[in-house]
């Protein structure tokens, strides 16, 4: 029985291999940094926002109801600033994001939670101030328009009382239509 033994010879990478191994782990370098930089939000970009349960909702609304406008969104003259939220110009600067206050009279189809008599009721929400530029990652508003039957919907409200009878969307105004008002299909009611 012959026996055989074998060797490896390791051959020394020539100066061009190396070379060509930098270059690839210099283009792996320069894509994961381009793709960091492309998905680190910016200041500017990002904020923070409340998130509830509707279980916590539920608990901290005055009144929760399924309901349709029956008003188009109107101006109601008062003017103020959104809470914990701000603008960032291109130099840094921030600034207050400007709001107009605006109601909206709602026909009530089912109270879920609150007083079972009401069968209507004003909503009272914000919109932007006319600042002439597109806001990234700003304020999630409503705004209601019974006329346009394409954009026509009941909507589930989670809403607090406030002291002159109004309702606004529980959990504050800067973004009601993340969850404090939620789009259901359209119910016709008949008073």
């Amino acid at each position: 029985m012959k026996c055989y033994q074998r060797t490896l010879r390791i051959i020394p990478a020539r100066s061009s291999d190396r070379g060509t191994i930098r270059s690839i782990n210099a283009i792996r370098f320069v894509l994961v940094a381009t793709i960091l930089f492309c998905v680190t939000p910016k200041q500017s970009q990002a904020r923070l926002m409340e998130v509830l349960t509707y279980q916590e909702m539920l608990a901290k609304s005055d009144l929760v109801v399924i309901a349709t406008p029956k008003s188009k969104t109107t101006d109601t003259g008062e003017q103020a600033f959104f809470p914990d939220i701000v603008e960032q110009d291109k130099d840094g600067r921030q600034s207050k994001v400007p709001s107009i206050g605006v109601e909206t009279t709602f026909v009530v189809s089912t109270v879920l939670k609150g007083d079972k008599t009401i069968k209507k009721f004003k909503l009272h929400h914000y919109r932007e101030g006319n600042n002439g530029h597109v806001t990234m990652n700003g304020p999630v508003l409503v705004f209601f328009d019974p006329s346009d039957t394409s954009k026509r919907n009941s909507y589930l409200l989670f809403l607090v009382r406030e002291p002159d009878g109004r309702f606004a969307p529980m959990g504050g105004q800067t973004d009601p239509g993340y969850k404090a008002i939620n789009p259901l299909p359209f119910e016709l009611i008949v008073l």
